[in-house]
């Protein structure tokens, strides 16, 4: 009977941990504390006190073995008699924490490294699959009540600057904040800078917008402001954070059609420069998400507003529904490019492109498209992608909270 017991005190107090008695639990509580408190001090523990201790673990977990709950109860009062008083054995609330807070970052680090990593997208390149971070103008910014209730549910932000005098604005320069999110710094000839939570391209869009950056043959003008001019004012849509799934390709073959991340190294983002500024902010990008629309060994072309795999328009749904171009889908489908106008283009209308499927598993080649195709830096322009660049499919969108929080097509 001895081990059918022991098997039966195992579910208990582990595997059936919330529906046992809270004796039990605070039995197993001191037995941990006392195994602990040995262990970690033993080097410097008199012989009298390792036995003391000792002792009174073996007596609890025979009474808890033995379903002695009185017998339990006395124990951890002695215990807490005995042990209170030794120094070290009662940690504070602080050192408590500082453990907890420990062992939660090393079970997230071996997640992300091994399993999924998390990924703010910051263009609209896949929108409106995925959201890319949208800065929206608004007539006046609403009362704090509503910020927080935007920020929890859809991960809007709201920002607000006025220019104080007279000035130029000078550059617009974007860098990482928090390590998952995109800030982008306006500088101004009085020495004074704007952070918007946004990334590059937004934030200059929102500017064109407004009549305050232009496009020229020679560059980008920037504008400037008068005292009491509204340099912002805008609600920021978050880009969606999603998972990467990073191990599910170890154990299948990527499939066409899928949404995957993918890391840019080896890739030349800014070879073939695009016209539209929109798509500068996604040059400089070490990971990009996109559309994966070709595998190794197809032969892809662009036939407005289809794409032909193997001289066949794609059937995948996720591919299809693009090139509908049907509502909220752009309505010029994939587009092509025209080599007169990007001379150094991967896929132009000059014809197919074909992508190796070599003997070496990681240089086989994939083609990456954004289903947002008219603001998309992707395989048409820079190529191929190969298969030491990628990381994984995007498998869940965890925030914010809006329609396309959930599983990923």
């Amino acid at each position: 009977m001895k081990y059918p017991r022991i098997l039966l005190n195992w579910l208990l107090d582990n595997a059936l941990a919330w529906f046992t008695p809270s004796w039990r639990r605070n039995s197993r509580e001191t037995i941990a504390a006392l195994k602990r408190y040995i262990h970690f001090n033993r080097h410097h523990l008199n012989a009298d006190t390792i036995s003391t201790c000792e002792s009174l673990r073996q007596e609890l977990e025979q009474a808890l073995l033995c379903w002695k709950r009185e017998e339990c109860d006395r124990i951890i009062k002695q215990a807490a008699i005995k042990c209170d008083a030794l120094p070290g054995f009662k940690r504070g609330a602080v050192v408590e924490m500082v453990e907890s807070f420990f062992v939660v970052m090393v079970v997230f680090l071996g997640l992300r490294t091994y399993y999924v990593q998390p990924f703010r997208i910051p263009t609209g390149s896949m929108q409106p699959s995925l959201n890319g971070i949208i800065v929206h103008p608004v007539d006046e910014v609403p009362g704090i009540a509503r910020q927080a209730w935007d920020m929890l549910t859809l991960g809007s932000s709201y920002v607000e600057a006025t220019a104080e005098n007279a000035k130029t604005l000078v550059s617009i320069e974007d860098h990482p904040r928090y390590l998952l999110f995109t800030e982008t710094t306006l500088s101004f000839s009085d020495g004074s800078k704007v952070n918007i939570p946004s990334a590059k391209g937004a934030v200059m869009q929102y500017l064109k917008e407004q009549g305050k950056l232009t496009e020229t043959p020679f560059g980008l003008h920037l504008g400037s402001y008068q005292p009491g001019e509204t340099i912002v004012r805008a609600r920021v849509d978050a880009g969606d954070m999603i998972l990467v799934n990073r191990v599910a390709y170890h154990f299948r073959q990527p499939e066409r059609g899928e949404t995957f991340v993918f890391d840019t190294r080896g890739i030349n983002t800014s070879m073939q420069a695009p016209s539209a500024v929109r798509m500068t902010d996604q040059q400089a990008g070490t990971h990009y998400i996109k559309r994966l629309c070709g595998l190794p060994g197809d032969t892809l072309q662009v036939k407005e507003p289809y794409l032909l795999v193997n001289g066949a328009m794609a059937t995948e749904s996720t591919i299809a529904r693009v090139a509908a171009g049907k509502a909220p889908f752009n309505a010029e489908g994939y587009q092509e490019l025209s080599h007169r106008t990007q001379p150094l283009a991967y896929m132009t209308d000059l014809g197919p492109v074909h992508l190796q499927n070599t003997s070496n598993p990681a240089m086989r080649e994939y083609a990456a498209l954004g289903d947002n195709t008219t603001n998309s830096l992707d395989s048409r322009y820079w190529g191929p992608v190969r298969q030491f660049n990628i990381i994984g499919p995007a498998c869940f969108t965890l925030w914010p909270f809006t329609n396309h929080w959930g599983g990923i097509e």
